[in-house]
């Protein structure tokens, strides 16, 4: 009776359990410090570019590296961030920082190759 307990309790659990992840089970989303950004107190600072872009990476936004040639990625991020002036770099690194991975993720992350988060277009306004 216990064993048909048990396995009635794992049966009901995978489902919920998959169920949390609301990324599609995008792989590496939702990291222990990626939901809420440094706002939870997480050690891994976010200071670099690469930082920024391994968060994007991390949070199911963006894939390390993408196929199509003009696509979105852990490098074509990295480019990006590098591309914009000092002052804008740094808004666009606190920004990507402070934000939760649902505020960062776009359509059809991180398949869609061609759209970047909100916190990247800053850089260049």
């Amino acid at each position: 009776m216990r064993s048909l307990t048990l396995a009635a309790v794992v049966a009901l659990a995978t489902p919920l359990a998959a169920a949390c992840d609301d990324m599609g089970g995008a792989s590496g989303a939702r990291g222990a410090c990626l939901t809420g950004g440094q706002l939870l107190g997480c050690e891994d600072e976010i200071v670099t570019a690469e930082d920024a872009c391994w968060k994007l990476v991390g949070c199911g936004v963006i894939p390390v590296d993408n196929q199509d040639p003009n696509g979105r990625d852990w490098g074509r991020c990295v480019g990006r961030i590098g591309g914009y002036d000092e002052d804008a770099q740094q808004i666009v690194i606190a920004c990507v920082a402070t934000a939760s991975c649902d505020l960062l993720t776009v359509n059809d992350s991180p398949v869609n190759p061609y759209e970047w988060p909100d916190c990247l277009e800053l850089g260049g306004q």
